[in-house]
């Protein structure tokens, strides 16, 4: 019998504190992060971005050897095709794309070419996990993906045994973070991350959640984590996080953390944000921004739309 291979995605919305999450859990023993591998397509074998251990992806020893062990080189992929399968899982292109996405990754057989582009796809995503598991000594994958159409589409795997962080964030700072400019990384045609008004980040904040909710009753293993308790509690919710991959930790396990400070060597991130090529002990602060932020017609906003859901997760003042 094939041993599954282990897969940990972190779902939620961008802007959440992923990439810190996954840094730290990529520090635990059985366990390696990769960021966001979803975008290794285009972000590392096209436009050859700094890996998180700061050398060009296809410079990068540790993806060397996954491209070697998955495909037989990366220069066997067609990273262009891998892109054009990667947006038609997540319809791309279309209205609501996700929303639409969700129920056919749901229920593939609904539609015969879509089901034909989600089988090319999760090939190519099974190959690069089960190398991924190959080079490290057979740790838990730590995919930071976080998009519901991506962590779905996992669910969908043949040999991969998902779990799922759902990492949830106050709508209130959420929507403060959609506010800023910040630049892309990589050659995107956009300089620019997409900015949204308060309104219509709460309605993607509100989506995105209520899909990651679903998934528990679909028979994914899921656990809800809070960015804030990540921040002022670290060691609390690497030990949750362990334990929905059946790890136990010792306190051994987490001398890289002291208090709300975590050590964080490079690692091996392909994607996520900028805070992936940081590297040394790191202050683990809250981004609270809204509180100064946000005008009081806009934090009412914001209440109005997510209210149920940020009840329900503790957000209420």
């Amino acid at each position: 019998m094939t041993t599954p291979i282990e897969v940990l995605c972190l779902a939620g919305t961008s802007q959440n504190g992923a990439t810190l999450l996954t840094r730290m859990l990529g520090r635990l023993p059985g366990f390696v992060a990769v960021g966001e591998v979803g975008y290794l397509w285009d972000k590392g074998l096209i436009e050859n971005v700094e890996c998180g251990c700061g050398v060009a992806f296809r410079s990068c020893p540790f993806w060397t050897k996954v491209g070697d062990a998955a495909f037989g080189g990366w220069d066997r992929v067609d990273a262009p095709e891998a892109v054009r399968l990667r947006g038609a899982v997540k319809l791309k292109g279309r209205p609501l794309a996700q929303a639409r996405a969700v129920p056919l990754l749901v229920r593939p057989q609904l539609s015969r070419s879509y089901r034909r582009g989600l089988d090319a796809y999760g090939d190519l995503m099974t190959a690069v996990y089960g190398a991924v598991v190959e080079v490290s000594g057979g740790a838990v994958v730590v995919d930071s993906m976080k998009q519901p159409a991506h962590v779905y589409m996992v669910r969908t795997l043949a040999g991969v045994d998902l779990r799922v962080a759902h990492l949830v964030r106050d709508p209130r700072g959420f929507a403060n973070s959609n506010l800023k400019w910040v630049r892309r990384q990589g050659d995107s045609e956009r300089e620019y991350r997409t900015r949204r008004p308060p309104w219509k980040a709460t309605a993607l904040w509100d989506f995105t959640n209520l899909a990651f909710e679903a998934m528990a009753p679909l028979g994914v293993r899921a656990a809800r984590v809070r960015y804030e308790d990540v921040v002022f509690r670290p060691a609390d919710e690497l030990r949750r996080v362990a334990a929905l991959c059946d790890v136990s930790l010792g306190p051994e396990d987490l001398s890289f953390v002291s208090g709300t400070r975590a050590d964080l060597p490079p690692d091996h991130l392909v994607a996520g944000n900028r805070m992936r090529l940081a590297s040394g002990w790191t202050e683990l602060r809250a981004d609270e921004g809204w509180r100064s932020s946000l005008t009081e017609p806009q934090r009412r906003t914001v209440a109005a739309i997510s209210w149920p859901l940020m009840r329900a997760y503790g957000y209420g003042r």
